[in-house]
């Protein structure tokens, strides 16, 4: 499946995560990586999505239905064996 905006999977969960209003280090808790990587994806989001903030990346995953309907921090944690 192919994602708009030419999103990876990860990316969709992260872009999920922020809409929620989750911070950095509570994405990277959540999806076990390192706060860098979310970061790093975020700034590929943005890029991609051609928004200058959080905020107006929010607004904008909202608008387009872009949001997964299961919180990826609880697939996540299934997939973990958790």
């Amino acid at each position: 499946m192919r994602w708009p905006y030419n999103l990876s999977l990860r990316e969709i969960q992260i872009l999920h995560l922020v809409t929620s209003g989750a911070s950095n280090p509570n994405i990277a808790e959540q999806l076990f990586v390192s706060p860098r990587t979310v970061s790093t994806h975020i700034e590929h989001i943005l890029a991609k999505m051609g928004c200058d903030s959080r905020t107006r990346l929010a607004a904008l995953a909202v608008s387009e239905g872009l949001l997964l309907a299961e919180n990826p921090s609880r697939r996540s944690r299934k997939l973990a064996g958790h």
